[in-house]
């Protein structure tokens, strides 16, 4: 889990998804706004993911990944896709360190 000074609060989030740029792979769809300090979030929507454990095990392998990547700055959020119901681990890594590199950030 990320640590609270890095994660999006309730204000940033609607700002991101009104705003913000979209990206987009095959995993997942990734809002983004420039800020000086990096925070992120990691979506799992309750239409793929039916069960509570399903989405809270899928938040908790996307915010693992971030910790350990090494991201400089900027505001955004990964919404999984449907597609990632059968990915694995290092998929899902690949397809968001690829996202964080369109942008600049890793």
């Amino acid at each position: 889990m990320l640590s609270k000074k890095k994660r999006v609060t309730k204000g940033v989030f609607n700002i991101l998804l009104k705003d913000g740029k979209t990206f987009s792979n095959s995993l997942f769809l990734f809002y983004f706004i420039k800020a000086q300090s990096p925070h992120y979030a990691v979506v799992a929507p309750k239409g793929i993911f039916k069960t509570a454990t399903q989405r809270n095990k899928y938040r908790r392998i996307g915010y693992n990944i971030l910790r350990s990547l090494p991201v400089k700055s900027g505001s955004g959020i990964f919404m999984y896709k449907k597609p990632a119901l059968i990915a694995e681990n290092k998929d899902i890594k690949e397809s968001m360190v690829s996202l964080l590199n369109k942008i600049n950030i890793i």
